[in-house]
């Protein structure tokens, strides 16, 4: 696996190469700072297949970078992961935003570091999987990385709305919370009524924009407080937010659904399709024990319809509508 390393400390680096070599990951390139990596990687000299981006550089830091990488077409869906010797959650929910999937903490524990390279490593192995298996029917999905359909019941990434994470990312994300973080974070799972019968109704494509619309619509409801939104499959949303003075409640549905009534998702030939939300139980402080946080992605409602065996499927399109101007 081909790694490209950032970090404005050589030594850093050199550690950080001696483990990764240690690990068996031998094919590494550093740099020391943004600038650098981007040459690097303009260059097109090296195919990477993950990164390791620390997050504070001089200049341009690694949050800005990871932003820039995930806006380019060849790594859009490769693994970010970012060094960091804080703790502040501030900077590590940025990450995330920005398209971490992942993170580590300085001094590197080997053991640690091996376990996070080799998820990014099975990450970056199902992402070619995905870029070699496109077919001109599903031109779509260098937006998505789906295949020509899926079900309804899938984890999709919704890769174009921002503060939004997919549910790999969001499952690292909880697990590596401190009780600290833990503490102050509240959860809560918005659902959109009626998918499987949307999912019935439209092609993939517009199923995708309805559920692309639905995420920009918990985002900007969300606005006034720090969060991160994941969807985990059958028409339902993750939102984590934390800080005093917010409290997630039937006031913040409803301010997420007056944002949905007032722009619908808007479909192909202009047509708008109204969204209903629920929203689940807020899961409290107390309910945010390590063993717990991850009964977050996967809600009442998904645990009934994985028994049923209900995963009705989302038909392929012709081709894709281009969801925010992005390709």
């Amino acid at each position: 696996m081909k790694i490209l390393a950032v970090d404005d400390d050589e030594f850093a680096l050199d550690i950080l190469e001696t483990t990764l070599r240690g690990a068996g990951y031998t094919e590494l390139t550093t740099a020391t700072s943004a600038q650098e990596a981007l040459d690097i990687i303009n260059a097109n000299s090296i195919d990477f297949d993950a990164f390791l981006l620390d997050i504070r550089m001089p200049g341009m830091d690694g949050i800005e970078l990871c932003g820039i990488i995930r806006q380019m077409p060849k790594y859009s869906s490769s693994p970010i992961v970012m060094i960091t010797a804080m703790q502040e959650r501030h900077f590590i929910d940025q990450a995330f935003s920005a398209g971490a999937i992942d993170y580590i903490t300085k001094p590197f524990d080997p053991m640690e570091l091996g376990v996070r390279i080799g998820i990014a490593h099975r990450l970056s192995a199902q992402s070619r999987q995905v870029e070699q298996s496109k077919t001109d029917v599903a031109l779509m999905m260098s937006r998505t990385g789906l295949g020509p359909g899926f079900d309804a019941s899938e984890a999709i990434e919704i890769r174009d709305v921002p503060r939004v994470i997919s549910a790999v990312a969001m499952e690292n994300y909880l697990l590596r919370l401190s009780y600290s973080m833990a503490v102050k974070s509240t959860s809560v799972v918005f659902s959109i009524d009626g998918f499987k019968a949307i999912c019935s109704q439209f092609d993939a494509s517009e199923v995708y924009d309805i559920l692309a619309d639905t995420a920009s619509a918990i985002v900007e409801g969300l606005k006034q407080v720090n969060h991160i939104v994941a969807y985990v499959g059958n028409g339902e949303f993750v939102a984590v937010v934390h800080g005093g003075g917010f409290t997630l409640s039937e006031e913040t549905l409803w301010a997420i659904q007056a944002e949905l009534d007032l722009a619908p998702p808007c479909l192909s030939r202009g047509r708008e399709y109204p969204v209903n939300l629920s929203m689940g139980n807020v899961y409290s402080p107390s309910m945010w024990q390590a063993s717990n946080r991850l009964g977050l992605l996967l809600s009442p409602k998904s645990r009934n319809a994985m028994k049923r065996g209900q995963t009705p499927v989302c038909r392929s399109a012709p081709q894709a509508r281009n969801h925010a101007g992005l390709v």
